[in-house]
Formats: C-alpha cells, structure tokens, sequence
C-alpha cells in the first residue's frame, strides 16, 4: 500500500467518524429539546464520538502537536444552547476538512469541549435530583 491509498483510506475513516458524531449528535440535541430521561448520556455518546473523530482527524492530517485554545467556560451555561453550538462546530468542522484540515481541526477540538460541559452539567443536574 502506497503512502496516497493510506491517506485514502485514513480520510475515509474520518469522514466515517465524522459522520458518526453527527449522528450521536443530532439524537442528544433531539433527546435533550424534547426532555428525554437519558439526555446525560445521550449527550456523553456524541462527546465520546466526537472524541474519537478528533483523535482520527489529528493522526489523519498531522496535527497530533496542536493544541487548539479551550473555548472560554459561560457561567450559568444551559446544556441545550451548548449541544446547539456544538452542532453548528461540528459542521463547521466537516465542511473545513478539505479546505484547512487546522481551522477545521480547531472546530473539532470546540464541538468535543462544548459537549464535555454539557455532559458535566447533565451530571450535575442529574446529582442534584437524587
């Protein structure tokens, strides 16, 4: 295998993984706006997705030394609104990838942090009702 067909097929599997996130993303912003009981792991499967997506995508397109700045923490952040701009980076993130593998790497890294918080505030929530 030529060093062209292994690039191929790293692609082929961002764009798989990609394409997984979404779809894990799009059922926790659906199961959150409608109320879901499970709305904390929903959104901890599209974290984890998109995690993974973002390990391929660095490996993928050489950017294992990057380090993209942590997006700045909202005080009193809501879940819904953060799963939203999640939505809106990981779609960035998609459309950059064969335009500017870094910037889109960049949106990657805010999808992933902006899922985390919600995650941590489902958690919280979640704890709190017990």
């Amino acid at each position: 295998m030529d060093v062209a067909e292994e690039q191929r097929m790293l692609e082929e599997k961002v764009g798989k993984a990609l394409g997984e996130a979404r779809t894990k993303l799009d059922a926790a912003l659906d199961h959150l706006s409608k109320g879901g009981t499970d709305s904390e792991k929903k959104v901890w499967w599209a974290e984890e997705a998109t995690e993974y997506s973002s390990l391929l995508y660095s490996l993928t397109y050489g950017l294992e030394d990057e380090d993209p700045p942590v997006p700045v923490r909202k005080r009193n952040a809501e879940p819904i609104p953060l799963v939203k701009e999640s939505s809106e980076s990981l779609r960035r993130a998609t459309e950059l990838r064969g335009e500017s593998p870094l910037e889109g790497y960049r949106y990657l890294r805010t999808t992933v942090y902006k899922l985390r918080e919600a995650h941590h505030i489902l958690g919280k929530a979640g704890t709190k009702k017990r």
